[in-house]
């Protein structure tokens, strides 16, 4: 009586597994959505690039304002030199030194003392101030 054991050295060998094309296709998929997700994140039009965009548009905009606060500080300057005599005439006198007629214009110079007495010389009073 043969063994059972003969009767399995008879078979034919089993077929070696190889991977099946659903195998495979799982992994191309996989790559795929990892390439695309890390696209997504870093590509031109990433994540990260918009991050970066939107923070070159708040830096814009505040730079805009601050333009516009400028632009609308000089209209309201102009506006008074235009409409308001007064503020043309203290501009005059005191950018261009502008006196009107029968006015008299006094120059005041101050002299400073000299920081160390010079030697034989009396003391300097103290002055009231």
């Amino acid at each position: 009586m043969p063994s059972p054991v003969d009767t399995l050295n008879e078979l034919p060998p089993l077929p070696r597994r190889t991977p099946t094309p659903r195998r495979t296709w799982r992994y191309a998929l996989l790559l795929v959505c990892v390439l695309l997700v890390a696209n997504a994140l870093v590509g031109d039009r990433g994540l990260l690039a918009l991050t970066r965009a939107n923070e070159e548009h708040a830096r814009l905009r505040e730079s805009i304002e601050a333009i516009r606060s400028e632009n609308a500080r000089l209209h309201g300057y102009v506006r008074a030199l235009r409409d308001e005599p007064q503020v043309l005439e203290d501009l005059a006198r005191r950018e261009l030194g502008m006196i009107k007629s029968g006015e008299q214009l006094f120059i005041v110079r101050t002299v400073e003392e000299a920081t160390a007495p010079t030697p034989g010389a009396p003391p300097a009073p103290d002055l009231p101030e």
